[in-house]
């Protein structure tokens, strides 16, 4: 009861208590009607609901939409907001039962709140279709309750309220469609992080309609997973679907170098035309995508002979450390180091399963130019997937050390004197000084003034390393060599075990000259003998004497 009545308004109320029945009462304040008015206003609201949602397919989340009516009935008018007070629906509710629908509710109790004549909202009733609910059309229950002024008394002394609250229940129908729908049965990939694969999505059509013109579009949900070149989406195109048929669909996807190793997901529709040749699409199917790791291999067991100015051999094991085995793969080496060069730098290896491992080997040469020091090399192994897409791995870096430069022969002589005015056969020994067999050593000797030589060519048919050996030339000096040591040159022109022909450095060895023993005795012996001879006389005189 909002107030109460002054006395001269009682038989106004108490006529209105005939009419209705027992009710709460209210009275307006005084002066709230003008001066000289009074009667009665008697009406209730008429509410229908209704819903512009009506179909829904099995095995979806959907939404019902509701929508409340007020036609307002008015039995006895007056002032309008007498009228406007009994024609609304106060403090309106909203309560949705599944009934024999075969639905499950998701949203409670809504409320609306003042419903006055005309047509309000509700807002969405979030509902459940059964997977297994057969097609057909279903009533569902909808309660509402609200409060509502029956009657209203006036006079110029105030009015007084009849109020009252109401539940009722009305129904909407909704119908189940017998129509195509989809559900994902089975999925696989061959996806890798950092490389490409195949996404293969098994959809069943497991509705009772077939559908016609269908085709499947998948969307990514992430920037690290896409499709063919690099597209959010991709599309197939399928025809006509029957129910119960199966339909592999393959994608290609990508997933970018640093994606993570995770589960992504794909959403997939189903875009057909009804048997009554309407255009529809199917609720989102999500799809796991789950990439395996990133195809990784492992540098073992690496060593190199490396040296300046030298070739020498830089080897290792490439180990395929998973997850997926590969074909075809080519060993690629690079070196950022202008001096040092391989002569090829790509090594087909066998195909390898995950585990397995290959040798590899290079031939590389250092110039002469290159420093001794600690250098880093770069492998890359460049393969086909399964689905025969070439990639290639991240690159296996490794260190190796590259000696200071060595003579590639010791040379020295056994016998390194020669008389002035004459000639002996110069024994010269040579030594392979480096890593590699050589074979055909051919030495040529250089001579000057007044060395000469008419035979300076000489050849040891192999040398194994660290082996020594043994030829000889002709050497002479002329008569008026003077005693000293002169220099004698060699080169050498061998082969190495690949078959190339190589020149080497020059060698410098000292030879001895020295004086003849023939051809007239020299003026100091001479002079000797006389001395010796005059004293022995000397002393034979003075003992004769004596």
């Amino acid at each position: 009861m909002t107030g109460r009545a002054p006395r001269t308004g009682l038989l106004g109320a108490f006529l209105v208590c005939l009419l209705l029945g027992s009710s709460v009462v209210g009275v307006a304040p005084v002066g709230a009607q003008q001066a000289g008015n009074s009667g009665q206003v008697i009406g209730q609201p008429e509410l229908d609901v209704f819903t512009n949602t009506k179909e829904f397919e099995p095995g979806t989340e959907a939404e019902l939409r509701l929508g409340i009516s007020n036609r307002g009935d008015v039995d006895q008018g007056g002032p309008s907001q007498y009228e406007q007070r009994v024609t609304t629906a106060r403090g309106l509710t909203v309560d949705v039962r599944a009934g024999s629908a075969p639905v499950e509710v998701n949203t409670g109790t809504v409320g609306v709140g003042n419903v006055p004549t005309g047509t309000s909202p509700v807002d969405p009733i979030g509902i459940t279709v059964s997977d297994d609910a057969e097609p057909g059309t279903y009533r569902v229950p909808i309660t509402l309750s609200y409060a509502y002024t029956r009657g209203v008394s006036y006079d110029t002394y105030g009015a007084e309220y009849r109020d009252f609250e109401r539940e009722e229940t009305q129904y909407v129908t909704i119908r189940v469609r017998d129509q195509a729908r989809f559900a994902v049965v089975n999925r696989s990939t061959s996806a890798q992080i950092g490389s490409t694969g195949s996404l293969s999505v098994t959809v069943e059509n497991v509705g009772n309609r077939a559908a016609s013109e269908a085709s499947a579009t998948a969307t990514s949900r992430s920037d690290e997973l896409t499709f063919g070149s690099g597209s959010a989406s991709s599309t197939a195109q399928l025809g006509a679907w029957e129910p119960g048929e199966r339909r592999t669909i393959d994608y290609v996807v990508g997933l970018a170098d640093d994606a993570a190793l995770r589960e992504y997901t794909v959403d997939l529709s189903v875009d057909y035309t009804d048997h009554n040749g309407i255009a529809r699409t199917s609720e989102t199917l999500n799809v796991g995508v789950d990439p395996r790791d990133e195809q990784r291999f492992a540098l073992r067991n690496v060593s190199a002979s490396l040296r300046v100015g030298e070739d020498g051999t830089l080897r290792g094991t490439v180990v395929n450390t998973g997850p997926n085995p590969v074909r075809d793969p080519v060993v690629r080496f690079a070196s950022g180091n202008p001096n040092v060069q391989v002569d090829s730098p790509e090594y087909a290896i066998g195909d390898l399963a995950p585990g397995e491992r290959a040798p590899v080997a290079y031939a590389v040469a250092v110039s002469d130019a290159a420093s001794a020091s600690v250098q880093q090399f770069n492998l890359t192994v460049e393969y086909r997937t399964e689905r025969g897409d070439v990639e290639r791995s991240d690159g296996l870096t490794t260190n190796a050390e590259i000696g200071a430069q060595r003579d590639r022969f010791v040379v020295t002589v056994a016998n390194d004197t020669v008389r002035a005015g004459g000639s002996r056969a110069l024994t010269v020994r040579v030594t392979n000084n480096g890593d590699e067999p050589l074979t055909n050593v051919e030495a040529k000797a250089f001579v000057r003034d007044p060395l000469g030589s008419d035979d300076d060519e000489g050849i040891v048919p192999s040398l194994a390393p660290g082996e020594t050996d043994e030829f000889t030339i002709a050497l002479s000096a002329g008569g008026s060599a003077l005693e000293k040591r002169y220099p004698v040159s060699f080169d050498f022109q061998y082969e190495l075990p690949d078959g190339d022909t190589e020149v080497s450095q020059t060698y410098t060895v000292p030879v001895t000259v020295v004086q003849s023993s023939s051809g007239g005795p020299p003026i100091a012996p001479i002079g000797g003998v006389v001395l010796v001879v005059a004293i022995a006389a000397f002393v034979l005189w003075r003992r004769r004497r004596e």
